[in-house]
Order: structure tokens, then sequence, then C-alpha cells
């Protein structure tokens, strides 16, 4: 997905749209109490053929997955015909700008919203209909609408919307004696040590807990979940200021700092993200569609997968981080009024079993519950949620989740992190070091 985050690191991650006049998919979306559904797009249906391009991250199944609902889309609506263009996540954010740049704009772009800053500041993206705006505050998680905000205004339909949790293995913690998994940061750190194990020579057959590793996003993601949980946040409210040198940002680096490195539990070249798919890692934290990915590797051995919430310090706090994604339509767009009839009739009308193209393509492609309301109401998705330990775990800890901070230079500042965590990890920096350096580099970001 989203990221590797392991990646990440995604799809996770994870990650619905106004109407077509004649099938199953113009009917409206269950309303929900004290809320109106948004309304048709106010443009006259052109009698000349317009064609919109949608430039999103979807390529090789998840695109194979998403086509038909276009293909729909385009067979009901012959005046406004969508075009997918997918890229690799790595290459969509430099495709939106060079395209920008170039004059060869997508009318509709699917963004990850820590870029939002970015979009908007460059004038990206256009505003929102204030009846898109009113849909997004009724029916999305409230993390998820300040994701897909900037200075507070709604942008656009969030669509992946991920939080972070602990993912362990069952079988490995009942071996070493443990029936739960843990609440607090020292039981964790207790936990990993006893499922730990080492062959004759001192190799780890074993990992008790490990980061998973790769990228930005992968590393530094969990590490604000962390914080969330320990009251925190990396920046301020306002986006103004680093937090890093907080009291929830020093126990979050002190506690990274006990995982790898000289003066960490675990080998940092055992690799965690293949090492918990092939069941000897017990414990590590990543996003929910995770699970789908799991799921299709493990197969029998899926059983033994469990997910709960991130532990906090006291054991008592619930938190996490929240990503988003999220569609939004080209300022530079000249068909702006087509482009939003689409991600309406996408994001909130209701075609198979009640879901909207969105949450159906959510549930087919990564096996992941949409975050909108409506959705969550059908049947299909209740049933999903009460039959899936795991997707009800996720369900739950996203409404106590954060979501992720969006500054203009939100990229810059999540490398900056990323690399001196690294850094510390393998031994070429201390956990003081990290927190100076990294709070006035990331000061210096939110300055610029």
């Amino acid at each position: 997905m989203r990221k590797k985050l392991s990646i990440i690191l995604a799809c996770s991650l994870s990650l619905g749209l106004v109407g077509c006049s004649s099938s199953s998919s113009s009917t409206s979306p269950t309303p929900t109490s004290g809320t109106k559904e948004p309304s048709k797009a106010t443009d006259s249906p052109s009698k000349e053929k317009v064609t919109l391009t949608l430039l999103s991250h979807y390529v090789g199944e998840t695109e194979k997955q998403f086509k038909p609902l276009i293909d729909r889309w385009n067979k009901e609506n012959p005046d406004i015909q969508i075009k997918l263009q997918g890229v690799d996540f790595g290459e969509l954010l430099p495709t939106i700008m060079t395209k920008q740049t170039a004059g060869q704009v997508a009318d509709i772009v699917h963004v990850y919203t820590l870029w939002g800053g970015q979009m908007v500041k460059s004038k990206v993206l256009a505003d929102a209909p204030d009846d898109v705006v009113e849909d997004v505050k009724a029916n999305y998680p409230a993390a998820a609408v300040a994701a897909s905000s900037i200075n507070g205004k709604v942008f656009g339909y969030p669509t992946e919307v991920q939080s972070y949790g602990l993912f362990y293995n069952k079988r490995l913690l009942k071996d070493a004696g443990y029936d739960n998994p843990p609440k607090t940061w020292d039981e964790m750190l207790e936990m990993a040590q006893k499922i730990h194990k080492k062959d004759g020579s001192g190799k780890t057959t074993v990992q008790g807990f490990g980061f998973l590793r790769g990228y930005a996003g992968k590393v530094v993601q969990p590490f604000m979940g962390m914080m969330a949980t320990a009251g925190g946040t990396l920046l301020s409210d306002d986006m103004k200021n680093s937090q890093l040198n907080s009291d929830a940002g020093k126990k979050t680096i002190e506690f990274y700092s006990k995982i790898f490195g000289k003066s960490g539990i675990s080998d940092i070249g055992f690799d965690s993200t293949k090492g918990f798919s092939a069941g000897v890692v017990g414990m590590t934290i990543e996003a929910g569609w995770w699970a789908g990915s799991l799921k299709t590797v493990m197969k029998d051995n899926y059983k033994d997968v469990g997910a709960a919430p991130i532990p906090s310090p006291d054991g008592n706090t619930s938190s996490s981080l929240a990503y988003t994604w999220a569609f939004g339509v080209n300022s530079k767009s000249k068909n702006q009024d087509a482009a939003w009839k689409f991600l309406k009739w996408f994001n909130s009308q209701t075609i198979d079993d009640g879901l909207t193209p969105e949450g159906k393509f959510l549930l087919d492609a990564f096996n992941m519950v949409s975050s909108r309301k409506t959705d969550l109401e059908t049947q299909k998705l209740k049933d999903k949620i009460a039959q899936d330990p795991i997707t009800k775990t996720f369900t739950e800890i996203l409404k106590t989740a954060k979501p992720e901070q969006n500054p203009s230079t939100g990229s810059e500042i999540q490398s900056i992190l990323y690399k001196q965590i690294e850094n510390m990890w393998t031994d070429k920096a201390t956990p003081q070091s990290v927190i100076e350096n990294a709070n006035k580099d990331i000061q210096a970001k939110l300055v610029d």
C-alpha cells in the first residue's frame, strides 16, 4: 500500500464518491442522523464528452480491482469518462509536481495526506464544494477529517484511513508463558526478551520484538504512534514547533534505543518483516492493512496472528497514529465540476451490498473496511468486523488515533527523523543527540 513500511511502512496501511441516473449506483447513501446527503453536482450534463485523468498509486493487482469500478462509471456516464493513470507510490508525488509544472495536470489526484500542506502551498488542489465538506465532516472519523484538511479546510474525500497497532504471534507468546499481549512498554520489553532465542553460535533464530525498516514512513509512523500513546505529537497543534524534545518524545526515543543498536535487545540484521511472516518474530508495530498481506503469505499459519492497541507507558492511555489518503481535484483542471461529480459518486453513493464504490474497492482490494459511516452501517461490513477480530481491533484503534500532521515540509521532516533514528540504531548517534539534532533540524523546516 502505502508505503511499504516494512513497511509499510501501509496499503497501511489503509485506505467512497454524485451520480448515475439509471442504475443501483444512483441509490442515495443511508443518511446519518442529523446530516444531509451530498447534493447532486450543480453542473448541467454536458452534451460534449469530457475525459478526466485520475492519477493514483494503484498499480498491478490493486489497479485490477479499481478498474471495473471506473468502467462501471464510464458505461453509465458517457459524457464524463475517467481515464486511470497509475504510478508506483514512490513516484507519485514527483509525478504530480512535474505534471503540474509542465501544465499536463491530472484532473483528479489521489494524495497521501502528509503531502497535503505541500499540495495546497503549490496550489495543486482546488477547494472542495460545500456539500462535499459537509459530507466528509458528517461521515468520517475525526482523524480522517483532520488529515484531509489544511488550515481546518477540507480539500477532498478520505479514502484509505489506517491506524497503527501491535501485531503479535499468539503461539510465540504462549510458548513464552503469556496468554495476552502487553499493555505497557515495560511489559513489551520483558516479553520480547523471553521470546527471543539464539542458536549455539549466538545467531538470532527468534526475535521477540522488532521494528520494521526500509524507508522513512516505515520507521517514523510507528514512532509517532508510540509517541501518541505517551501523550504527545511530533509537532505542535499549529505545526509551527517541533515537540520531539518533549517528555513524550524523549520517552519514545529512549524506547527505540532499547530495540536495536548496542543497547538493544534485538538483532538489527534480523529482517522483522519476513520474520513475522515466517512465524519467528513475536511482536511488531504496523498499520491494519498489513493483516491482508499476512493472511495471503502465511496461509494456515495466519491463525497465529493477533492484534492489539499499541502499548502505552502507563498501560492506560489509548492512542495511535492514523494516516490517510484522499481524493482531490486539481485546481488547474478545466472540468472541476465533472471531477467532483465523479468523486461524489465514488465516495458517497451506494452500489453493491449498500457499499460505496470506494467501500467495495477497499474490501475487495485490501480486505480493509471503509471508515465512512454509511459503509460501516452496511450489513456487509458489520459482519466483516464481527467475524474478524483483527479488523475489529483496528476499527476500535482508529477512534482514538491522532491524525498524521501535514505541514508543507512534512516529507522532509519525516526523512530527518528517520535518518536520526537509523543512526542511533547503527550506533552512530546517542538518544540525546538524536533528540537535539532532529529537533533542531525539524524546527528549521517548520520555519522555512
